[in-house]
């Protein structure tokens, strides 16, 4: 005889969804709009505060995306500063179980703090026999994540890496770091793109940036695509009638 029927909860759902939409993306889709939505659904479904990505190229550490404005200008005030977790995970290539800001970052730390953030941790992003980066986890306050939370952070972060692999002829490296730097080079031209919106709508930058991506996958066009169009000064006129 078989165990107890098992109850599925809303919980169980969201992760479903949340594996499904990392796994099934158009054949030409963006790495950067991939690992945005990453970050965004370890939020949603996890017991931290935000989330960021940081890729290793060549032992060099870089930000890629992050979940909000305030975890980009933490993520890369630990790229400035050379010092932080989520640099030391990415260096030792291992997993950071969550741990609490301390001396151990002098300098990291007291930013940190300031912004509300009191631990952090970090899984794997990788691709098969490949480690590609880091998903980091930021949080302001015990309990912090536990085994089966990390399990789960774990599991979204090689959905996404399966992806990228599959995009990539299973993984060709240098083709899609080559990818990223084009993803890192778009990067300025999204800021730029989110300022003018801040400015013309009189909004703050992580609503720009939601309503970027909003119309960029409601119009099925590129993330970089629709922002460069935008810092040329070009808004489309569906952008003015959301208040």
């Amino acid at each position: 005889m078989g165990g107890p029927p098992m109850h599925n909860t809303e919980r169980d759902a969201r992760i479903a969804r949340a594996v499904y939409d990392l796994a099934h993306r158009p054949a030409d889709f963006d790495p950067l709009e991939l690992l945005h939505d990453l970050t965004s659904q370890a939020v949603e479904l996890l017991p931290v505060r935000s989330a960021s990505i940081t890729v290793l190229d060549n032992d060099r550490i870089s930000y890629i995306t992050a979940s909000d404005e305030m975890t980009r200008e933490l993520t890369e005030d630990q790229v400035e500063l050379n010092e932080g977790p989520c640099l030391d995970s990415a260096r030792t290539r291992k997993a950071l179980v969550p741990t609490e800001l301390d001396e151990r970052w002098p300098n990291f730390a007291p930013r940190a703090h300031a912004a509300g953030i009191t631990a952090i941790a970090a899984v794997s992003l990788r691709l098969p026999q490949m480690l590609l980066g880091a998903l980091n986890l930021l949080m302001t306050q015990p309990p912090y994540m536990g085994t089966s939370d990390m399990e789960l952070a774990q599991t979204l972060a090689d959905t996404t890496g399966s992806t990228l692999a599959h995009r990539h002829e299973l993984a060709d490296k240098n083709i899609l770091l080559a990818q990223l730097r084009t993803a890192l080079d778009s990067r300025v031209t999204i800021e730029q793109a989110k300022g003018m919106l801040a400015g013309r709508f009189d909004i703050d930058m992580d609503e720009a940036f939601t309503r970027l991506r909003h119309h960029a996958r409601s119009q099925r066009r590129k993330l970089s695509d629709l922002a460069a169009q935008i810092a040329r000064g070009n808004v489309p006129s569906e952008f003015y009638s959301v208040r």
